[in-house]
């Protein structure tokens, strides 16, 4: 996959640099620059972006006098060298497959932009948001028409649930306002789709987004301060839908259009009475957590089984499915043949009852059928795993996993270590396996 240019503008951001970057460095996606810009911090910031450079040639730290944020990210994007853009702020993190689930979606539909649900995170608790609900490739008049339905969320007006083509900042010469400090992202991104064809949307959480004291969000904003605000960003908003939309349909539009400057954010908040809120560290599915007198063996397959865990969640979060459903799309897709409730339920370890559930709402939505229906057969009824879309993205769960799990090594030690798994394997086999 191509190369991604991934900018992290800083200010006074010391103590959050280390999670910040500790998150782009793990990223699994590995052809990565990282262009790093102190602004003008008055803490350690650009002292501990430095110690971060001389570990990973990958970093390239950048000192400059404080001008602001939105100068800050036109001094990365004049130094980017990728074939992509990435943004993030230090006050936030990346799940570890952030850049490749974008990079995929951008090179295999062949779209101008990704945008993708987030995580926000307020002090414990966090929430996945995502105003567009079905994921896929959307042209640039149906994603202006979803955008009008809540254009003050932050999922549109952001620049760091995106991934950019270079290529169409570049020649259309695309940079940050640096004369505005309201929506400065939002005008960005209304001038780049102005060039675009072709968005996807990705239903995969690819970013964790922190509340800050002091930003915009934290305040107490009435409609009045807000109606103020927006009046200077107005005019880019207005003049997008001039460009895109014919007379008429601009003129129909016209109301909803002005309704963005009472619009306020649907997926600012993370909180016990929003759906799908979770506390910080449960949102994989999957906690992990290690007895003190656990093996090494135990830790390693505990780990190793988290890891496919998420990659199988991000193929459920991409289709709509959840924890049961994957789990059980999987096991049939890898036994190649048909299955009864109790044999699923076993290697899925959940409840029959749970694995009914799932299977009925399977077999609906076509990717399972029934066979053995004969009622007057003694043979129990099963399921069966029907060839989709979900092959493709199975096995490139697995090679993910394997890139992970096998990085580093050369060949020999992985012909070894395939030689002592299946000691290993053949070893519980002779117990276990009747």
């Amino acid at each position: 996959m191509s190369k991604v240019s991934i900018i992290v503008p800083v200010y006074n951001g010391e103590k959050s640099i280390p999670r910040c970057l500790d998150s782009v460095l793990a990223q699994d996606h590995k052809d990565i620059e990282v262009i790093v810009i102190d602004d003008g911090s008055k803490d350690g910031s650009f002292q501990v972006i430095s110690e971060y450079a001389k570990k990973d040639k990958r970093i390239i730290p950048i000192h400059k006098e404080n001008s602001g944020v939105s100068a800050t990210r036109n001094v990365g994007l004049s130094m980017a060298t990728g074939d992509y853009i990435q943004f993030i702020d230090v006050d936030d993190w990346l799940p570890f497959d952030s850049t490749k689930l974008l990079v995929r979606s951008m090179e295999e539909e062949d779209a101008d932009m990704v945008i993708a649900d987030f995580y926000r995170v307020i002090d414990d608790k966090i929430s996945k948001k995502g105003s567009i609900r079905k994921g896929g490739v959307l042209t640039l008049a149906e994603y202006a028409d979803k955008m009008l339905l809540s254009p003050a969320d932050f999922y549109y007006g952001v620049i760091w649930n995106k991934l950019y083509r270079k290529k169409i900042i570049d020649d259309h010469h695309l940079i940050m306002d640096e004369n505005i400090s309201f929506s400065e992202d939002a005008i960005f991104n209304l001038q780049y789709l102005l060039h675009v064809d072709k968005i996807f949307v990705l239903k995969s959480p690819v970013y964790y987004y922190v509340k800050s004291e002091g930003s915009l969000v934290a305040k107490n904003l009435n409609i009045q301060s807000t109606v103020k605000m927006k009046t200077g960003v107005i005019r880019y908003y207005d003049s997008f839908y001039k460009q895109i939309l014919d007379k008429d349909d601009y003129e129909a539009r016209k109301p909803i259009i002005y309704g963005f400057l009472v619009a306020v954010s649907t997926d600012a908040f993370a909180l016990p009475i929003v759906e799908e809120t979770k506390k910080l560290g449960e949102e994989n599915g999957s906690s992990i957590l290690f007895d003190d007198g656990m093996t090494f063996e135990l830790r390693f397959d505990r780990l190793s089984e988290v890891m496919f865990e998420q990659l199988l969640k991000a193929i459920a979060d991409q289709n709509e499915l959840d924890g049961n459903d994957i789990g059980i799309l999987y096991f049939l897709y890898k036994r190649k043949g048909p299955a009864s409730i109790e044999e699923i339920a076993s290697a899925c370890r959940i409840s029959p009852a749970s694995c009914a559930l799932a299977l009925t709402k399977l077999v609906a939505a076509g990717h399972l059928k029934l066979v053995n229906l004969d009622i007057f057969s003694d043979k129990a009824m099963e399921y069966e795993y029907v060839a989709g879309l979900l092959d493709d993205q199975f096995d490139k769960a697995e090679e993910d996993y394997r890139a992970l799990c096998y990085d580093g090594l050369s060949l020999e030690e992985l012909k070894q270590y395939a030689s002592v798994k299946e000691k290993v394997f053949a070893n519980l086999r002779k117990t276990l396996v009747r």
